[in-house]
């Protein structure tokens, strides 16, 4: 099976839920001026904004509203439309404007600076969702990971963000936990 390219907007709101490392216990969003830092990183703003404790706030709670939404990818069915409150709260607090741009519309954001940043990870949501990618962004379901990770299968199945590491583990922590109760 040939492999399966990552979107580019998938990539960047993976990579936005990873800025919190749950297993190692790393943040990378602890102070303003790292958010401003990450959104320059990652070509949200054009150049590094100044940042106050709002927005590290705001940058924030929307990381932790994504990774909610990334874990209910797992549980969701195809007809499903479990709202994702969190989400939908935040983007209310980074409005975005249409404008049509030749013959195709587009999404950007009406605030400047990091806010303005922050909603261009809310125009990533879109494409994603437009595109059928939002569903494949999930969380990893192991315990010691968590992990944002794009499933890559084709039936969008995956649990782990790595079969080889964490699905490994979790089969031979079963496999233990059955002999034990055999032997």
């Amino acid at each position: 099976m040939p492999p399966v390219d990552v979107p580019a907007h998938a990539a960047l709101l993976c990579d936005f839920a990873n800025t919190l490392d749950v297993t190692d216990e790393i943040d990378d969003l602890t102070t303003a001026t790292e958010v401003s830092g990450w959104l320059f990183d990652k070509g949200l703003l054009s150049q590094r904004a100044p940042a106050d404790e709002s927005d590290l706030a705001l940058a924030r709670a929307l990381r932790q509203a994504v990774r909610a939404a990334f874990v209910a990818n797992h549980d969701r069915g195809e007809t499903d439309t479990a709202p994702a409150p969190e989400l939908d709260l935040l983007a209310s607090r980074l409005p975005l404007a249409l404008h049509i741009r030749g013959r195709r519309p587009l999404l950007s954001p009406i605030e400047p600076g990091v806010p303005g940043g922050l909603s261009r990870l809310l125009v990533a949501a879109a494409d994603a969702g437009a595109d059928g990618s939002w569903r494949r962004l999930k969380i990893c379901a192991a315990d010691d990971c968590a992990w944002a990770f794009y499933d890559t299968s084709k039936n969008r199945s995956r649990t782990w963000c790595s079969m080889q590491v964490c699905g490994n583990r979790k089969k031979t922590r079963s496999y233990r936990a059955r002999r034990s109760t055999t032997g």
